[in-house]
């Protein structure tokens, strides 16, 4: 299979104002075709959009926002999403049970610990991406890089895109929010008072191409192949030829 980015001119990234990371996941060869535009996206928070962006949303046929945020995201940043007509399914992958202790503020321990302690709700999150048809559909976090990557890099490997498509499309996300995100994201985060030697600009910035990598390789090598781990994981046959239907063209 041939590997190929999609050409600038299909218009991957939407200007939309208040978000920095949203973008679309069409155009991604596969083994059976390309995935569609206009069905997937992947996003940072949606809490600071104007009307115009909620225009353009509703012009597009937003319905399905799968919320990757825990409770306390969600409260001190609702998404500014008013008069869209989506529906919403809030899917946090911690679900509150995240330690922030010194040794999670290592972004290869972060991705370890999700795929091997939270690998059922990464699937879950994909599973709501197979249910949801021809629904025009955003998966986000807060960054739209780590969690969001993560469910995103399964979800395209689950309908057959080249892993280095996969990766290169993660690593487009520490492009995105390099700037005003990172910088001001990284100043929210020292004032918490982090442990002596956590790199912050590397925890809230980076995206590099060699984690996504390593962590899909790992996957297969403890569960043969990522349509396995989402199997191990509670995802069906069933579900992943859904999957491959909502998103493959």
């Amino acid at each position: 299979m041939t590997s190929t980015l999609p050409a600038a001119t299909n218009h991957r990234r939407l200007n939309l104002t208040g978000t920095y990371n949203f973008r679309d996941l069409g155009g991604f060869p596969t083994d059976t075709g390309t995935t569609k535009w206009n069905k997937l996206f992947r996003s940072d928070a949606l809490h600071r959009l104007d009307q115009p962006a909620r225009d353009l949303l509703r012009e597009r046929k937003l319905a399905l926002v799968i919320d990757l945020r825990e409770q306390q995201e969600l409260d001190d940043s609702p998404s500014a999403l008013d008069g869209v007509g989506h529906r919403v399914e809030h899917l946090p992958v911690y679900e509150g049970e995240v330690d922030l202790d010194g040794a999670n503020f290592d972004l290869a321990v972060v991705y370890r610990d999700m795929v091997e302690n939270y690998g059922h709700r990464l699937t879950r999150a994909v599973r709501a991406i197979a249910a949801s048809g021809d629904d025009p559909t955003v998966v986000h976090c807060t960054a739209g890089k780590d969690r969001t990557g993560l469910v995103v890099a399964l979800t395209l490997a689950a309908v057959g895109a080249d892993q280095r498509d996969i990766v290169a499309d993660y690593a487009m996300s520490e492009v995105l929010l390099a700037g005003d995100w990172a910088l001001g994201m990284a100043e929210k985060m020292r004032a918490r008072g982090l442990p002596d030697g956590v790199d912050v600009d590397h925890l809230v910035g980076a995206s590099p191409a060699v984690l996504m990598r390593t962590t899909l390789d790992s996957i297969t090598t403890a569960h043969g192949g990522v349509r396995d781990f989402l199997l191990d994981h509670g995802m069906t046959e069933r579900e992943l030829d859904d999957l491959r239907g909502a998103l493959v063209a």
